[in-house]
């Protein structure tokens, strides 16, 4: 698996995704707790999703069970 670099756009942290994680994704920074939406692979481009976007059983299934 090969690994891709990329910066948080909130707090400038380095985050290390793998190949897999395809645009459309969502993560979350391991920093500041933001949650990242992957846009682009080549190169590598994330931004942030609204709180209010958040907030439905797909994007937080453990608050769900």
């Amino acid at each position: 698996m090969a690994v891709e670099f990329a910066t948080c756009p909130v707090c400038k942290q380095k985050l290390a995704l793998q190949d897999y994680v395809l645009p459309g994704n969502e993560v979350v920074c391991a920093n500041c707790e933001t949650n990242l939406r992957v846009v682009k692979r080549n190169p590598l481009r994330l931004e942030e999703i609204p709180v209010a976007e958040t907030y439905n059983a797909d994007s937080r299934p453990e608050a769900y069970g």
